[in-house]
């Protein structure tokens, strides 16, 4: 999809083009019109966006009679990309969004910051560590960005030439600032990513700008006169002022007493000057380091296109309307997402039986006995077992989530990482990762066996395990959606392992598939066979079978090494093959659970 959407746009940009020199391009303006409806809603992200604005924005200035061609060739107002989230079925909607989709959206923001508190929770810790240079920095960026927007130059200069310093980075210990309050420092981040996520609209900047406009603003502070040490320009008055007075002594032929002890003087100032000179560079160092660190926090948790992260996914099909005859049946008991409109009602969430009622115009939620006001200000958050349930109010709207409590996250992660290391077993010319592609393809419809023979595995074997284990885990996605509503599919894995002959590892995949769909956090007596270590600044070792592998954190990243092999990135999950079998590393925050799998588990019938 990634080729295809690049052509579309270079395609694009070649109609602008003749356009630009006033050819008419092959298919007429009706044509560009087509191409233009279409990327507005494919190409949203990445670099084929920007790509994309910068033809769209020479196409619109061209254009001088586009109402006229509006009205001609119905092409809709122009959009903005940034805010093309949920790709819908055309509709004419005269007096702006429907409120479904209004509801939509306002949740989908909900869900996004109360993940990211809870997400931010985890990076304060290794923050308040050491001298605390990215609290420091986000406290003297913030507080510079909201003096320099008030500025009439604020709106036009990207580049920040004109930006002058207006606060100081504040010391360690500065009492005014308190950073060393975990709570202070949460407040901090969260406020960092509010600050970044509406800079764009402040500043009319392309949403994919958005961190390095702020790399560029730390930047600027750290080098800014009097940024790190506001004292620093009276030490250098006071040298100036002493080779002034050295020379005036020497001119007036003062005693030489008293010139030598000006010198001696002048001497120990400048030395302490130097010094305190090397000791600022050090910082400034340490300081750029810390925007660094900060410019890839903000990148990986920033939603597209500010970022990488994805926006959470919310239903889409808002349950129970005016009938009340479906009320019954509109969730199902194993559903761990839903939205509905807000009624008093009894449904089952994931095995938890939630009471919704309405008392005086106040809606209350009631789960295991306790009482729990829907307050649209304000998420609700509850503690249900291995779970939290997550209950996000838009006027008359309710959006529910369960979503695995910290700990359970890691059992969650392993429970993938079971399946995850059949498919990555190399043996057999991956045989597990062939019969996944072939099932995949046999949920759509009939295949051909051939297009997954042995040969067709000579790719695999030539990838990056990176590239493998990521190529992997979007295919265990696809096929769970797929599988999730679909009661036969063990039939129809037989069906395919038998095609291509490899019906013990149809057996133990289907049983895998199973185990990993039906996962539910275990207890600390039922989980076994799983250890843990913690990480912090020493590197932390973990035993798989004969290896030792070597865990080293470095700037929120972990990376994996063990003798004679390329250390690999641990983000979330993350197999490795060893003699005894294949091993599973699965982290959250600065913790990590890791397991064996041991060969005779593949080989079983």
């Amino acid at each position: 999809m990634s080729a295809g959407l690049a052509e579309l746009v270079e395609l694009y940009e070649y109609k602008v083009d003749d356009l630009t020199a006033g050819r008419e391009p092959k298919g007429g303006r009706a044509s560009v019109v087509r191409l233009r409806q279409l990327l507005i809603k494919l190409a949203h992200q990445g670099p084929h966006a920007k790509r994309f604005r910068q033809a769209d924005a020479r196409f619109r200035s061209l254009n001088q009679i586009q109402h006229t061609l509006s009205e001609v060739f119905a092409e809709p107002p122009p959009t903005e990309l940034s805010s093309v989230f949920v790709e819908e079925e055309p509709q004419v909607v005269p007096d702006g969004p429907s409120p479904e989709r209004q509801a939509l959206e306002a949740l989908t923001q909900s869900v996004y910051w109360l993940r990211l508190e809870h997400d931010l929770e985890r990076q304060v810790k290794p923050l308040l560590s050491g001298k605390r240079e990215e609290l420091r920095l986000i406290y003297a960026l913030l507080q510079n960005l909201e003096a320099y927007s008030k500025t009439p130059q604020f709106a036009q200069d990207y580049n920040l030439s004109r930006f002058t310093l207006s606060q100081a980075i504040p010391a360690i210990s500065d009492p005014l600032v308190s950073l060393e309050d975990p709570e202070v420092a949460k407040a901090l981040l969260l406020e960092l990513f509010k600050e970044a996520y509406r800079l764009p609209e402040r500043l009319r900047l392309p949403p994919e700008e958005t961190v390095a406009y702020l790399r560029r603003f730390m930047r600027r502070v750290i080098e800014s006169e009097g940024a790190l040490w506001p004292q620093g320009t009276g030490r250098r008055t006071s040298v100036e002022s002493l080779r002034r007075a050295l020379e005036e002594a020497q001119r007036m032929k003062l005693p030489l007493p008293e010139i030598r002890a000006l010198e001696e003087r002048l001497q120990a100032v400048a030395a302490d000057e130097r010094r305190m000179s090397l000791v600022l560079e050090e910082d400034r160092q340490r300081f750029h380091q810390a925007s660094e660190r900060l410019a890839a926090l903000l990148y990986r948790h920033l939603p597209t296109p500010r970022g990488e992260a994805p926006l959470p996914q919310i239903p889409a099909k808002i349950l129970w309307g005016q009938d009340p005859d479906l009320r019954q049946e509109a969730i199902s008991p194993e559903d761990a997402v839903v939205t509905l409109r807000l009624l008093p009602a009894r449904l089952s969430l994931g095995g938890l039986e939630i009471l919704l009622s309405e008392t005086a115009g106040e809606f209350m939620l009631s789960l295991e006995g306790t009482d729990y006001p829907l307050d649209p200000a304000k998420p609700l958050t509850i503690r249900a077992g291995s779970f939290e349930l997550w209950a996000i109010r838009y006027t008359t709207y309710l959006h529910l989530r369960l979503e695995p409590r910290e700990g359970a996250r890691i059992s969650t992660l392993l429970a993938e990482g079971r399946v995850l290391a059949h498919l990555l077993r190399p043996t057999e010319h991956f045989a597990y990762l062939r019969l996944l592609r072939a099932f995949s393809a046999r949920l759509k419809g009939p295949i051909d066996p051939l297009n997954f023979g042995p040969e067709s595995a000579q790719r695999y074997g030539e990838a990056t395990p990176e590239t493998l284990q990521d190529f992997a885990r979007k295919g265990l996605e696809v096929v769970r959606g797929r599988i999730s509503s679909g009661s036969n599919w063990q039939l129809l894995m037989e069906e395919v392992a038998s095609q291509l002959g490899l019906e013990r590892e149809g057996r133990a995949l289907a049983q895998a598939l199973s185990d990993w769909t039906g996962h539910r956090p275990p207890t600390r007596d039922t989980l076994g066979g799983v250890g843990a270590a913690t990480l912090s600044e020493a590197p932390a070792s973990v035993r798989l079978g004969s290896v030792v592998l070597s865990l080293r954190y470095q700037e929120d990243t972990v990376y994996v090494a063990t003798a004679a092999q390329v250390p690999r990135r641990l983000d979330d999950l993350l197999v490795w093959s060893v003699p005894e079998g294949m091993g599973v590393l699965a982290r959250e925050g600065l913790r990590v659970a890791y397991l064996l799998l041991p060969n005779t588990q593949f080989e079983s019938v």
